[in-house]
């Protein structure tokens, strides 16, 4: 089930709300088999009944998987753009391809970009929201209180993510379509401001178990987030609006507080294989924060292993298996880094070898072994060390060195002043972070800000000219770090802008 966000299509959504929830209960369903309502009172029915409510949010992460699929869509999207992959795509039939070549228009399908699909996650996060505090009285505190967490949760995930893809973004808190259908984009810092409080409210609500289907027990699936993951991303939204905003530096501060709250918790620990038996992107392994569930029934694991891994020669047809592992992120890696002999997979055909991301080792097959990760503690540890740097504390290489002992490879021995030490967590989050969710566009975004020597404009190469990354010309005015807003956005909003250059 897919609910589009074009604004013709949401005017519907908003002024029928019950609409919304009843597409919600009767379409993708993991977590609870429920029959849909009889009766058009839906908000409350559904609201004030513990299945119906706990699927109404459980569904959101069911289209996070299934719509387009969004971890796949973003780290091909993200990853084109920066210097992880080569796309085989042409010009003809994918718009991956203007992204490899920096030549995003505003006029581009609507399939790349998040906008659409975000703002209706939000969306449903808002009616949820609304629908418990309204109707929810009748249900447990408990299942009330985790399932308002969750919808907070939600609700700062994808704001973080527009405000990361399109800088200025409009802050979407209601469902009222009278609100929602004048917004206009507020600044980035601002959206980042309002993450951090979404998810601090969202800690303020989740259990800190990861709790089943049924609201009453704990589970072994890390699939429904609980307090660390609000933490985790916490983590990084404060690091985020740090780098954004450096009259504020108490952000990194916080950043080393809330990511030492998940490193501290002892039901995460980095994963000592990278490969087979306990290794890192297996369903539930220790180092899972937040997974999403593969829906059933399905003949595959993960999206992104049905999409990633190469049976032959990549295609030009537009689909995700044009896109390769590019030479810049394949010589990254140092010498006997176990990430590139367990992470990228290569096939050769007509005498040309190809690599391509093999974090996830199932392409197809109805057993499951693996879940879409999302949140890991990897990246904790990168965060904490990024945010002491910053700091100027020098134990910021104790969380670096963990990561990469992880990897078998040795301590980091270089110099220890600011720019050094973000240079080479950059460098690490690169090696480590590959393909997953867009991180290494955000990253060499934010750099900018930052003492890093690694940053879009070094990778891109000097303004005007060809790229020696990938090709295609890197503005005078660094416009492309940003996504064009959806021209249609803009058509049926007078108080949508454009982003510059577009």
């Amino acid at each position: 089930m897919k609910i589009h966000h074009t604004h013709n299509n949401v005017s519907r959504l908003f002024l029928v709300p019950s609409l919304l929830i009843l597409a919600l209960i009767s379409g993708c369903r993991k977590f609870v088999e429920i029959p849909p309502p009889n009766s058009e009172l839906v908000t409350s029915s559904t609201f004030n009944n513990a299945a119906a409510a706990t699927s109404a949010v459980t569904n959101i992460y069911t289209q996070m998987f299934q719509n387009t699929p969004e971890s796949v869509v973003i780290a091909i999207q993200n990853g084109v753009l920066a210097d992880e992959l080569t796309t085989y795509s042409n010009s003809a039939m994918s718009s991956y391809f203007s992204f490899y070549r920096n030549a995003m228009t505003s006029a581009m399908s609507l399939t790349f970009g998040e906008w659409e699909n975000a703002y209706s996650y939000i969306y449903q996060a808002n009616a949820v929201i609304q629908g418990l505090e309204q109707y929810g009285g009748g249900l447990k505190t408990n299942v009330k209180n985790q399932l308002t967490g969750e919808a907070y949760f939600i609700r700062a995930f994808w704001h973080f993510y527009l405000t990361n893809a399109y800088g200025d973004a409009p802050i979407a808190l209601t469902t009222d379509y009278k609100i929602t259908s004048q917004l206009s984009r507020s600044p980035r810092l601002q959206v980042l401001q309002q993450v951090i409080s979404d998810l601090t409210l969202a800690q303020s609500f989740l259990n800190s178990n990861y709790i089943d289907a049924t609201d009453t027990a704990t589970t072994t699936d890390r699939v429904r987030p609980n307090k660390a993951v609000a933490s985790a991303l916490l983590a990084r939204a404060y690091l985020y609006k740090a780098d954004y905003d450096k009259n504020d530096p108490s952000g990194y501060q916080a950043a080393v507080t809330a990511a030492s709250s998940v490193i501290g918790n002892s039901a995460y620990k980095l994963c000592d294989n990278l490969s087979g038996e306990n290794s890192v992107f297996l369903k539930n392994s220790t180092e899972a924060i937040w997974q999403l569930f593969t829906p059933l029934p399905a003949n595959y694991n993960t999206n992104d292993g049905n999409a990633f891994i190469l049976l032959g020669m990549p295609n030009d047809s537009g689909t995700e298996q044009g896109n390769t592992i590019s030479p810049q992120l394949l010589g990254a890696f140092e010498n006997d880094d176990k990430r590139k002999a367990n992470w990228i997979g290569s096939i050769t055909e007509e005498g040309e070898t190809y690599y391509f991301p093999y974090k996830y080792k199932v392409q197809t097959g109805s057993a499951i072994s693996e879940f879409t990760m999302v949140l890991r503690l990897a990246e904790q540890f990168l965060i904490r060390a990024e945010a002491k740097a910053e700091l100027g504390d020098v134990t910021a290489v104790d969380d670096l060195n963990a990561v990469r002992r992880r990897a078998g490879l040795p301590n980091y021995a270089g110099a220890r002043d600011k720019a050094s030490l973000l240079t080479a967590i950059q460098h690490e989050r690169q090696v480590e972070l590959f393909t997953e969710w867009g991180h290494r566009w955000f990253d060499l975004n934010r750099a900018v800000h930052t003492a890093s020597t690694i940053n879009v404009n070094t990778v891109m190469g000097a303004p005007g000219n060809v790229s020696a990354a990938k090709g295609g010309t890197w503005s005078s005015d660094g416009h492309q770090q940003l996504y064009p807003i959806p021209l249609n956005e803009i058509t049926v909003n007078p108080h949508i802008t454009q982003n510059p250059g577009y």
